[in-house]
């Protein structure tokens, strides 16, 4: 699976850095190590911003 990736991403550019990322840790995906290999990069973990709503009455 992770040769798929890194064709997708490497060679063909069918892939960006942002959608690798979201396979990142999935069963069928690859791992943080497998990222940075595959980019170059090392893999950060998105971050979950909450939003808040207050209302008056």
């Amino acid at each position: 699976m992770v040769q798929i990736f890194t064709w997708a991403y490497q060679d063909w550019k069918t892939i960006s850095k942002e959608t690798l990322a979201t396979v990142v840790g999935l069963p069928d995906g690859i791992t943080a190590d497998d990222y940075k290999a595959i980019t170059g990069e090392a893999y950060v973990a998105p971050t979950i911003q909450a939003t808040t709503t207050s209302t008056t009455n």
